[in-house]
């Protein structure tokens, strides 16, 4: 990629970057980017559609070759096992930008689609779908991606979800915990009360059963007891099988007035009102986290009883905390109760996975890295090594000597001369060092119980008791965004931390979150007629 394009681009599409990274009005939140007009965009902007006419035909026989992706981390580090694996067995090589994630992160690639430079893959955000998608920023996969087939039909149910304007545009290779219910059981029964996995295994974890165990939590300690921290009401409305906004058909639908959501609403606003949900006043005063708390920290003082967040990284991080600390503990977490009055078992989900960018140079090349992950996601020898390692509880040592003088002065040693354990002496087990005869330094692991790991892929999988729900009421603007969960009044936040009515919040903010929709609904009929949006609907 010409490095001198690159930095011309960026100053010829800024003005059309800015209109793509969040769609404003006057009367709505506060924290998003103000819009341009068609006028004062066309004379900054390069004349280029960001959508080709038709999908480009790939050369399956055709070299790999090099794939620019544009990212906020490095993934070079983070997945070198993966990208070792692209260049070793499909002969490809990767260029990696890297830029900052949230407006800067959609702002970049906007200008880089722009301008015609743009990269060849991008990791999937919850603003690709549909804000990103709105502007035809991806490139349609339909003609790439066999949904059926043996690899991709695991994911097939989960990708119906993502569609706009009639196309699939993002396939994830991978589903993921979103959020679930965390919680040390240890508590649970030197209190008597009931452990909620026993619930979920026999069917009885419901809205009644979450909010009872709650109750007997409170009523144990009403100063210092809190029964529930963690994110707010979107993962609990999801367990009513209602999306907050909805898209499908070439519709977007507000369910913000649904009867439903309604319920489920005003039932976690009872909860707050009677000390179930978040911490108190008092407890605030106190020090407590009310919303938000790190998982490192959240069990540490024995208070919290449950930690909504996503369990992939939550429950090792609790479990570290908590075994370093020396205090006793069972780490578990269950998933989000069910709705008594609901037909199934509902759970909200996220997902990882890759879209190519519109304009995108190396298509052939992008796809093969999407084929990859989905490969190495589902080898069945992979899926067995992954939960072999997870419950594997045997002693795992640092591979270097502890000790400082160990005089090791063979070719197994560092340049400080402390000898370093080979393949065949960890396997043997091998305890102490050969050389000085230190012990050997343990090194800490999580370890899963093997309950624990099949309820966690149950979590992630279609083929279990949960029927998944993605919600797209985070896939807007921000603005829209903050009027669910951030800014002074979140409709959906609000009744959970803040003792606000939720009836009282959608009365006052709906018309506002129709304003931003209508936006949205506006630019995909447009889409959908056949007219190429690239900039925001006016």
């Amino acid at each position: 990629m010409n490095k001198f394009k690159k930095t011309v681009s960026m100053l010829l599409a800024l003005a059309l970057a800015a209109s793509i990274t969040a769609c404003s009005q006057t009367d709505g939140g506060n924290n998003g980017v103000v819009n341009n007009t068609a006028s004062d965009q066309s004379s900054t902007t390069p004349e280029q559609s960001f959508a080709e006419a038709e999908t480009r035909p790939v050369d399956e026989d055709a070299p790999t070759g090099t794939i620019t992706w544009l990212m906020y981390e490095d993934l070079l580090s983070s997945k070198s096992d993966l990208v070792a694996l692209f260049e070793s067995r499909y002969g490809g090589s990767i260029e990696q930008i890297v830029t900052g994630s949230g407006n800067q992160y959609f702002e970049t690639l906007g200008t880089y689609i722009a301008t015609g430079d743009s990269p060849d893959i991008v990791r999937y955000e919850w603003r690709s779908f549909p804000h990103a998608m709105s502007y035809n920023m991806y490139t349609p996969l339909d003609s790439y991606i066999d949904l059926d087939s043996d690899l991709w039909k695991g994911v097939k149910d989960i990708a119906e979800q993502f569609v706009y304007n009639g196309k699939h545009y993002y396939v994830p290779y991978q589903l993921t915990t979103n959020y679930a219910l965390n919680y040390n059981n240890r508590v649970l029964e030197e209190n008597g009360i009931d452990d909620p996995m026993k619930m979920v295994q026999a069917g009885t974890w419901d809205w009644n059963a979450f909010e009872e165990i709650c109750k007997q939590w409170k009523n144990i300690d009403p100063v210092n007891h809190i029964s529930y921290n963690g994110v707010g009401g979107m993962i609990m409305v999801l367990t009513t099988g209602v999306k907050v906004i909805d898209i499908k058909d070439n519709q977007i639908i507000n369910n913000l007035k649904n009867e439903n959501i309604s319920r489920c609403m005003q039932w976690i606003e009872n909860m707050r009102k009677n000390g179930l949900l978040g911490a108190t006043d008092d407890q605030m005063q106190a020090g407590a986290s009310n919303g938000y708390v790190d998982p490192g920290s959240a069990f540490i003082d024995g208070n919290l009883l449950f930690l909504g967040m996503n369990p992939s990284w939550a429950y090792g991080a609790a479990k570290e905390a908590l075994d370093k600390a020396g205090l006793e503990n069972e780490m578990k977490f269950v998933p989000y109760p069910k709705d008594p009055l609901s037909d199934k078992y509902y759970h909200g989900i996220n997902t990882f996975g890759y879209l190519i960018p519109s304009g995108a140079p190396n298509v052939k090349g992008a796809l093969d890295w999407i084929e990859l992950n989905r490969v190495e996601e589902t080898d069945e020898t992979n899926v067995a090594n992954a939960k072999t390692e997870a419950i594997d509880d045997s002693v795992v040592y640092y591979p270097i000597c502890a000790n400082s003088g160990c005089g090791d002065t063979s070719e197994n040693a560092d340049s400080k001369g402390r000898h370093i354990f080979t393949d065949e002496e960890d396997k043997s087990g091998m305890s102490t060092c050969p050389v000085c005869g230190e012990a050997r330094r343990e090194k800490y692991k999580v370890v899963w119980s093997e309950e624990q790991y099949d309820l966690w892929m149950e979590l992630k999988s279609m083929d279990g008791r949960f029927e998944m729900l993605f919600d797209n009421c985070y896939g807007f603007s921000d603005d829209v965004s903050n009027l669910f969960y951030g800014g002074d009044e979140p409709i959906l936040d609000g009744p959970v931390f803040h003792d606000m009515s939720y009836t009282s919040l959608v009365e006052s903010k709906y018309d506002v979150v129709e304003g931003y929709l209508n936006q949205y609904r506006d630019i995909l009929a447009k889409n959908a007629a056949g007219e190429v949006v690239t900039s925001a609907a006016e």
